[in-house]
């Protein structure tokens, strides 16, 4: 009878220790903390992105920025027609 309970005693510790082995959360291999570590990176890098995106797309449309191109092209055609004029000039004479 001994020898019975004994092994029932083995099997229902083998039992308990193969159901908190289970139960306790694994630890993550270097390949997976790598991977995790790969995720995090690219969603903040993704992040980084979308924001410089919208900050520029919104600089690109302020208010300051449309008159500083319209002041540059004001600029620009008056020396083109400055140009234009001396060039002109030059070929009259």
């Amino acid at each position: 009878m001994r020898p019975a309970v004994s092994i029932s005693l083995i099997l229902v510790a083998l039992t308990v220790l193969a159901d908190s082995a289970q139960a306790q959360p694994t630890e993550l291999t270097l390949s997976e903390k790598f991977e995790n570590f790969q995720n995090r990176l690219q969603a903040f890098a993704d992040s980084i992105a979308d924001r410089t995106k919208a900050a520029f797309q919104e600089l690109h449309h302020s208010e300051l920025s449309e008159k500083t191109r319209n002041w540059f092209s004001e600029q620009f055609q008056k020396m083109k027609e400055k140009f234009n004029e001396k060039f002109s000039r030059d070929r009259s004479d």
